[in-house]
């Protein structure tokens, strides 16, 4: 008897391992499985897909001397030589996915004798009068390119390439040089790696070369111009923290829009995965520092965002795609990407603060002696509670010093659960989280009246009500931080109370304990008695950090 318990026994275990394990359900979605070719010449054609299985892509044999096809869960790419028979020719491409079978077929005209072209019409000496965002880009008679950016005249224009580097590459094979690039200009970007020691390195360069006279490797504030053409909305008021599924309908229509333009004249989408991933990145020739190592700077296309010094994009990594573009114009001269006037630098109330050639910061505070001031991120998180634990008290209590309040949830066991932490370090070296009073005196600067000289009434009127002297104090401030590429403070509808911020402050109410906030909307801060829980990431509870900087 006990001999037959062990092998019923036995039995079980055989058959609990040999159970199926439930897999994910397959899926396999394409685009097109008919592409008819309009022309004879060479190319290539991308067809977007999405599958949860490894593809496979077979050309038949018939096809296999002028097509090739690779495949990946995102992308089938065929390239066909020129057809150089006066008869169509049609080829089959098997592709396999999990249990889906399909066949894609592309037939390719038949070569047509170039008709001459007619002579100049005089009274149009060129095709081109005018530059507009979203015109197709033309050399030499064949489309190059998407205009993203145009002039107030429209007489120049900056271009992106069709196409991309046909593989993630990295921003350099050696990582060991720092060229010194910078924030803005991409063109003078190209020629530093160029007559840099690691130029055969860096792929982008060869990239850019393949391309002609004139193309050069996007610096990241191009990028983002690339990015807001090609979202439809500024980057500062777009959705960062979402996947393309969970757009707004208008974002989701300016990206197909751009896209189709790239895919209807041979080129590649800016992003090819799928609209629940977070899609394609790009990098960009500007190079960004931490701690004394410097990195490549990236530019995501699907969940958007560009990366900072914090992110430690590695250049060695083949982690990337790389785009060129282009600066044209119809008189010969360079466009500027400011139509105001770029020789003319930019005044605001708040000047600007830059770390390694970018624009992070606005200075609110400056000591009489002029030695010591306080800079702003022009950043913030998106909405995000104090803290995803929020149960224990740290003793970050200090109202006045922000920074001492850092180091102790730093140090805490919590400090992996607190979003701001990570947000501040992303900023770079001496950036803190502001201790409930330093959140307070910004509030008092933003808002031109003191928070302490507030009437209760007027301390409880909404944006749309208060004096015209706070409205334009706070206009100001904004405007100093949109127009160097940050978040206004309150971005809420002016009839609500507006936007809160999370301070580093812990507030005790008898045993238990919370976290701290200034409102920028209604003048308010908060006490002990409002018990805002630590984990309460709802009603646009904002981070954002500061620094102490020595003038020199």
């Amino acid at each position: 008897m006990k001999k037959m318990i062990i092998m019923l026994l036995a039995m079980t275990a055989v058959w609990s391992a040999c159970t199926k394990v439930e897999e994910e359900p397959e899926y396999f979605n394409i685009d097109s499985t008919d592409i008819v070719l309009q022309t004879s010449e060479a190319g290539q054609t991308d067809i977007l897909l999405s599958t949860n299985r490894d593809p496979v892509a077979t050309v038949d044999a018939a096809a296999e001397e002028w097509l090739t096809a690779e495949i990946s869960r995102r992308c089938l790419t065929l390239v066909y030589s020129e057809n150089t028979v006066s008869e169509q020719r049609t080829g089959t491409v098997s592709v396999t996915a999990g249990s889906f079978q399909i066949d894609v077929t592309l037939t390719q005209a038949a070569y047509t004798k170039p008709e001459p072209e007619p002579d100049p019409d005089p009274d149009e000496p060129g095709e081109v009068t005018s530059y507009e965002v979203y015109d197709v880009y033309y050399e030499n008679g064949e489309a190059a390119g998407i205009v993203f950016w145009a002039s107030d005249d429209h007489k120049s224009a900056l271009v992106v390439s069709l196409d991309r580097t046909p593989s993630l590459v990295p921003w350099s094979y050696d990582n060991t040089v720092a060229v010194g690039t910078g924030q803005s200009d991409g063109a003078a970007n190209t020629e530093l790696i160029r007559a840099s020691s690691i130029a055969s390195q860096t792929p982008a360069i060869d990239f850019c070369d393949a391309h002609g006279e004139g193309w050069y490797w996007p610096a990241m504030d191009e990028m983002m111009l690339l990015f807001e053409a090609y979202n439809g909305s500024p980057y500062t008021e777009g959705k960062h923290n979402v996947v393309p599924a969970e757009l707004p309908d208008e974002q989701k229509a300016a990206r197909a829009a751009f896209d189709e333009l790239l895919t209807s004249n041979g080129g590649t989408a800016m992003n090819t995965a799928a609209e629940t991933e977070i899609g394609d990145k790009y990098w960009t020739s500007t190079e960004q520092s931490k701690d004394g190592v410097v990195y490549g700077s990236t530019f995501r296309f699907g969940k958007a965002y560009a990366s900072g010094g914090g992110d430690t994009q590695k250049k060695e990594q083949a982690s990337s795609y790389v785009r060129v573009i282009k600066a044209v114009s119809l008189n010969g001269s360079t466009p500027d990407p400011d139509p105001d006037d770029p020789d003319v630098p930019v005044e605001t109330e708040f000047p600007v603060y830059q770390e390694g050639g970018k624009n992070i910061g606005i200075v609110y505070w400056t000591s009489e002696d002029g030695k010591t001031s306080k800079v702003l991120s022009l950043s913030r998180t998106e909405s995000i509670p104090w803290s995803y634990n929020g149960s224990a008290f740290l003793g970050a209590d200090d109202e006045d010093d922000g920074a001492a309040n850092t180091e102790i949830l730093k140090a805490s066991a919590e400090a992996a659960d607190i979003p701001a932490l990570a947000f501040c370090e992303s900023l770079g070296e001496g950036w803190y989280w502001p201790a409930l009073n330093e959140m307070v005196e910004i509030f008092d600067i933003y808002n031109g009246v003191p928070y302490a000289e507030l009437e209760e009434n007027k301390a409880t009127a909404t944006p749309d009500k208060i004096t015209d002297e706070e409205k334009a104090s706070r206009d100001a401030f904004d405007l100093s931080l949109t127009t160097y590429g940050g978040t206004a403070m309150n971005t809420a509808d002016p009839t609500t109370k507006g936007d809160r911020y999370w301070t580093s402050t812990e507030l005790t109410d008898g045993d238990k304990h919370y976290g701290s906030f200034m409102t920028f909307g209604k003048a308010y801060k908060s006490y002990p008695a409002d018990t805002p829980g630590k984990t309460n990431a709802s009603g646009g509870r904002y981070a954002r950090c500061i620094k102490v900087i020595t003038n020199e």
